[in-house]
């Protein structure tokens, strides 16, 4: 095997690690709306009036803002002004580097698209009428 196609296979490797935790993250959410779609309706309202009042894609919608806030947060956690904050309040050795932010910022993306797919969800559902 030469340097390029075992670079290829490592990428292709990668971006199904990729996709396997966006469909958990996914996943997830939808679990989350279907334990709490039991929980209002049980509550008292009926199943029609969640239905009509477009449940599924104003929480879907919520949900996308969440997800891209922690995405923001974690992006942000690795720029050089936390960084320093953390290292003067704590007293830490641990120094700001180009590769943590990197770290940082690769992982952010993760959650920044999980947000933009939630996000298309919430119209795909919206646009239904659920």
């Amino acid at each position: 095997m030469n340097k390029a196609s075992t670079h290829r296979i490592m990428r292709r490797s990668a971006l199904l690690k990729y996709a396997i935790w966006l469909l958990k993250g996914n996943l997830f959410i939808w679990v989350i709306n279907g334990i709490v779609l039991p929980v209002i309706v049980l509550s008292g309202s009926s199943l029609a009036v969640v239905i009509s009042a477009g449940y599924f894609s104003k929480i879907t919608l919520l949900e996308t803002g969440v997800v891209f806030l922690i995405g923001g947060a974690i992006a942000f956690s690795g720029s050089i002004l936390p960084s320093k904050a953390k290292e003067q309040i704590l007293k830490t050795g641990d120094q700001w580097s180009m590769e943590k932010l990197r770290k940082r910022e690769k992982k952010a993306n993760m959650y920044i698209v999980l947000a933009v797919l939630l996000f298309l969800e919430s119209l795909l559902i919206s646009f239904l009428g659920f």
